[in-house]
């Protein structure tokens, strides 16, 4: 350790050239600007030399030539100085939260100010720090030997090497043996980030790590250097490399492992250990190392012999991992967003942030509920909601988050089934990217065709068979029951989760960039253009962070949050680094979030009507408080092809909670019972629990909006027709945006005569003749649509609903046919 005390002395005087440098630089562009008016002198004063055979042109023209090559030569120089000055000029200083690396404890507090993590470096194995006291001085001597012998000697930029490399760069045709960057400059871009090949980013990199080396001592930038150094495998640092390699504290490491560790900083996955072939170069490495440190003095004869003869001991991957602590899958992502912020807005590398956060002391205030959060991963410990089938070897998975959906706070994540096993793994709430299937409908379809006044809740279309991808296709889009109801409304294909009506709506846009805009303002950017995309059929998938923030502005009058997951930063005297205002806006009005949230409604709650089926979450999807009052909800069910992904995403006044369920490797999800959506058992589980103690409060109903009694296969004004459907009553309370309501009466009914006793080979009555018996005849309510279906294919199969079809020139082939009693 003398040494290493003498070696950091030798330093003293040689810092006070670097004070000089910025002077000699700046000095540089004046000394080439006044270049080329020096030559010019120069060349007037020339001795007029005759040669007997050149004229006085040729002389006067190789002048000029001269002339010009040296004028182009320093105004070029001119240039470079210049460019030189504008770099370093516009170089953004090292910042002193760049350069701390203090050891502090860290704590995450969750929203009610509980501790729910505690960071001392050791969270974060692949990032932990250490103190250069801490370090065996053959450690720092070997990295000093193999990266920067003159560490010492220089002032941040070692002028001496770059000559050497640019001479080897020349003499191997542009293949040089070593690099022209110091320790210093390495510690600089690890800081920084920046990577570029680009003439700017090296020059401000030297001048940077001048600047370093007059703010720091030499053993300080040792210190920065041994902590941001990736060492391979994930790796940052020397402690977190020691314990990788050795499984054991850097202070324990003997000459020969240091010189291995140095030797692995040039090119880490070259000289992994990890790797047969690695491990074969790292030893031939470290070798060099040890010759190198022997040359320079570091160490004696005696020293090196014990050291190239030691065999070396490596751990097994994943040794040093075992006593880490587990962090929950909510903290997970909270440090990745608060790297990303310090990134961003501080200007730290990857490998500074993930220092500050693990070893500076810092206070997280996440928006963590504790109670919420508990509910949740109770559920996920639950196997009864995880059904194994027996034909395929995976476990299924699942992922939920929940949102507060009036400032956007994630009140609680989980991104996995059973025991967390190890930190940073998967997170199947935030990080995945799975086709939504029907939950995106709402999204990419309904919610904007509402916004846009292109429909209303009470819009009728025909679900029947269609040919959107060419009549010399197959069927396109399908059911998922594979049936076609006839007419219905928007409300009841959202319920029932029709496909065709989806697509056809989505056909009525005209310009897939409408419902793509829609998405960006909800948070999901995406730039699909196909019809798929109306059905949830992602070519991009989303994950169950993205769906519950995009469902927010439905729980939330049409304004959309951006989700966070903390609300402030604080180091250790309590000043603030990173402030987490969400940010927001409207992406429909609210009379659009109300209309969405009514229909959705639905999907939530049996049928409201006889005879009619319920939602597709009709069950699942109602929720109490513990004194049995109904919270209001709504929510969208999503099933993709096979049943590969199952989705449930929902909302109460209160949350908004989105679900993902099924396998890592795409499989069709089977074995549930009563052929329940797992997502929502899941939804359901959670949600129910963290209602108990909330007031049965609905959502709130705009001013604009009106009521207005309608028939529910054809969209307009009610009639005692619609009232005798024989299906049951099709008159039905629908809530519109002022103004939209349909003004003219229903004209789907028709009344027609029908004879009792005449039925066609379905079972249906036909007309009446003139020659039926009174005491046959009744009058019946009949359907008639709009356009006539007209099915493409003879094998393309009826609508249901064709049965209540008025029976257009079928009369009674009993009595006699004469003429129709008309209808």
């Amino acid at each position: 350790m003398i040494r290493k005390r003498t070696a950091v002395s030798r330093v003293a005087g040689k810092r006070r050239s670097a004070n000089n440098l910025a002077k000699k630089i700046s000095a540089i562009n004046e000394g080439l600007e006044n270049a080329l008016s020096n030559i010019s002198r120069a060349f007037k004063k020339l001795p007029r030399i005759r040669f007997a055979k050149v004229g006085k042109f040729f002389l006067t023209v190789l002048k000029i030539v001269i002339l010009l090559v040296v004028a182009v030569c320093c105004a070029g120089a001119g240039l470079l100085g210049g460019a030189i000055i504008g770099y370093i000029r516009t170089a953004e200083p090292l910042t002193e939260e760049q350069l701390k690396i203090r050891g502090e404890t860290s704590y995450v507090y969750d929203s009610k100010g509980n501790i729910i993590a505690r960071f001392t470096g050791t969270e974060n194995i692949n990032r932990e720090t250490v103190f250069y006291k801490d370090v065996p001085g053959y450690l720092w001597q070997a990295l000093v030997s193999i990266e920067d012998e003159r560490f010492f000697k220089h002032f941040g930029v070692d002028l001496r090497r770059i000559g050497s490399m640019l001479y080897e760069f020349i003499k191997n045709k542009g293949n040089p043996t070593h690099g022209g960057s110091t320790i210093t400059q390495q510690v600089v871009r690890n800081i920084t980030g920046r990577t570029e090949r680009r003439l700017e980013r090296k020059i401000q990199e030297q001048w940077l790590a001048i600047q370093l080396e007059r703010r720091l001592e030499k053993w300080q930038v040792l210190e920065l250097y041994m902590n941001v150094i990736y060492m391979g495998n994930g790796c940052y640092g020397v402690q977190s490399a020691s314990k990788m390699y050795f499984n054991k504290d850097v202070s324990e490491l003997s000459l020969a492992e240091c010189a291995l560790l140095a030797g692995i900083t040039n090119l880490p996955s070259v000289y992994n250990p990890f790797t047969e072939e690695g491990r074969k170069r790292s030893i031939e490495r470290e070798q060099l190392v040890l010759r190198k440190m022997l040359e320079l003095g570091w160490i004696n004869q005696d020293e090196y012999d014990e050291a190239i003869n030691e065999e070396l001991q490596f751990a097994e991957i994943g040794d040093a991992e075992r006593t880490v602590p587990v962090q929950s899958y909510f903290v997970d992502y909270l440090v990745s967003e608060i790297k990303k912020d310090l990134m961003e807005q501080k200007g730290m590398s990857e490998q500074m942030a993930l220092l500050t956060i693990y070893s500076n002391g810092i206070k997280i205030e996440s928006t963590m509920d504790p109670e919420i959060q508990e509910v949740m991963d109770s559920v996920f410990m639950d196997d009864s909601y995880f059904h194994e089938n027996p034909k395929v070897t995976q476990q299924p998975q699942a992922g939920m988050v929940i949102i507060d959906p009036s400032n956007g706070h994630i009140l609680a994540i989980r991104g996995g089934y059973g025991e967390k096993t190890a930190s940073n793994i998967l997170n199947r709430a935030t990080s995945i990217e799975r086709p939504a299937g029907s939950s995106f409908k709402p999204l990419a379809v309904y919610a904007p065709a509402v916004d846009r006044r292109m429909i209303t809740a009470a819009s009728v279309y025909d679900d029947a068979p269609v040919y959107f991808l060419g009549e010399d296709k197959p069927r396109y889009p399908e059911n998922y029951t594979n049936a076609y109801e006839g007419l219905m409304t928007v409300r009841y294909a959202i319920k029932r989760s029709v496909n065709v009506v989806a697509a056809r709506i989505y056909l009525q846009f005209g310009n897939p960039n409408i419902p793509l805009d829609y998405l960006r303002k909800a948070g999901i950017d995406r730039n699909q253009r196909n019809l798929s995309i109306a059905l949830g059929g992602l070519e991009k998938g989303v994950s169950p962070l993205l769906m519950a923030a995009a469902y927010v502005p439905f729980a939330n009058r049409g304004v959309y949050y951006e989700p966070v997951s903390y609300t402030r930063v604080t180091d250790l005297n309590g000043n603030v680094i990173l402030e987490k205002k969400p940010a927001f806006n409207v992406v429909y009005d609210e009379e659009t979030a109300f209309i969405m949230t009514d229909m959705m409604k639905d999907v939530c709650r049996p049928s409201r009507r006889p005879g009619e089926l319920g939602g597709t979450a009709a069950r699942l999807g109602t929720i109490t408080n513990s004194r049995n009052q109904i919270i209001p909800t709504a929510g969208k069910t999503g099933t993709t092809d096979d049943d590969k992904d199952r989705w449930f995403v929902g909302y109460s006044p209160y949350y908004v909670g989105a679900v993902w369920y099924g396998y890592d490797r795409p499989t069709p999800v089977e074995g549930v019972p009563n052929n329940e959506n797992p997502a929502a058992l899941i939804w359901n589980a959670v949600m129910q629990k963290i209602h108990q103690y909330k007031e049965s409060i609905d959502f709130p109903m705009p001013e604009n909006i009106v009521s207005k009694r309608i028939c529910v296969y054809s969209g307009k004004l009610a009639t005692e027709l619609c009232e005798h459907d024989p299906r049951g009553s099709a008159a039905f309370d629908e809530y519109f945006i002022k103004g939209t309501e349909p003004t003219e009466e229903c004209d789907v009914h028709v009344l027609a005569k029908v004879c009792t006793e005449a039925k066609d080979i379905w079972g249906r009555s036909l007309l009446a003749g003139e020659n039926c018996p009174a005491g046959s005849v009744v009058e019946q309510v009949f359907i008639q649509r709009p356009v006539p279906f007209m099915p493409v294919n003879p094998t393309d199969p009826y609508p249901l609903d064709w049965i209540y079809e008025h029976p257009a020139g079928e009369y009674c082939n009993i009595h006699g046919y004469l003429h129709g009693l008309g209808r």
